[in-house]
């Protein structure tokens, strides 16, 4: 009885010595090695991104101070500008020759500025009116209209001023007859024309 139960004791089944013989070790070790390659490799990949775009993100702010070169050349062509205003300085020439004429008459004391005239043209001839006028102007008289006479049969010219300033006849007369033939004058205008002096100008 006793050697019965010692050969039971022994003996292993066979379905667990399957599966003592089964190399079950060997294939735990290759899940594990390949989940550990996996790991590694998926470090290094994720290693290698991170390097990659950080070391991409720093290249960016290398770019910034080639601008700062860019803008010291801008800055010279604003003193070309300054040569400009140079041409500006002709023009404020052009109005000194209109102080040169005196309205004021030497000898009499008189200012023709202060004396309105208006010039008609009595000759029918194109273009007498504005001479005349250019002349008076020329002299310093306010020259405030220039129009044709009530005809074109006026052979001399003629001077109508009003009363109030009969004072300027001798001298418009005088300045006038170094063009024109003076005919009448009169200081009978009336006071209710625009003008205190009105000159038709003749023919003559």
């Amino acid at each position: 009885m006793e050697e019965e139960q010692k050969e039971e004791v022994f003996q292993a089944p066979r379905e667990f010595e399957s599966r003592i013989n089964r190399p079950r070790s060997n294939t735990n070790l290759k899940r594990y090695a390949t989940i550990i390659i996996l790991i590694v490799v998926l470090g290094l990949v994720i290693f290698g991104v991170t390097r990659f775009f950080g070391g991409a993100s720093k290249t960016e702010p290398t770019p910034t101070p080639a601008p700062t070169i860019e803008a010291i050349p801008t800055e010279e062509p604003a003193p070309t500008e300054e040569p400009q205003t140079s041409p500006t300085k002709k023009p404020t020439n052009t109005p000194t020759p209109k102080p040169t004429v005196n309205p004021i008459d030497k000898s009499t004391g008189l200012d023709r500025s202060k004396l309105s005239i208006q010039v008609l043209n009595g000759s029918g001839a194109a273009g007498v009116g504005k001479k005349a006028s250019d002349l008076l102007e020329g002299l310093g008289y306010n020259v405030v209209q220039v129009g044709n006479a009530d005809n074109f049969d006026y052979a001399k010219t003629t001077i109508q001023i009003k009363s109030a300033s009969s004072k300027f006849l001798d001298l418009i007369k005088k300045d006038l007859s170094s063009n024109y033939t003076i005919g009448t004058t009169s200081a009978d205008l009336s006071e209710s024309n625009s003008a205190d002096t009105v000159v038709t100008i003749g023919k003559e």
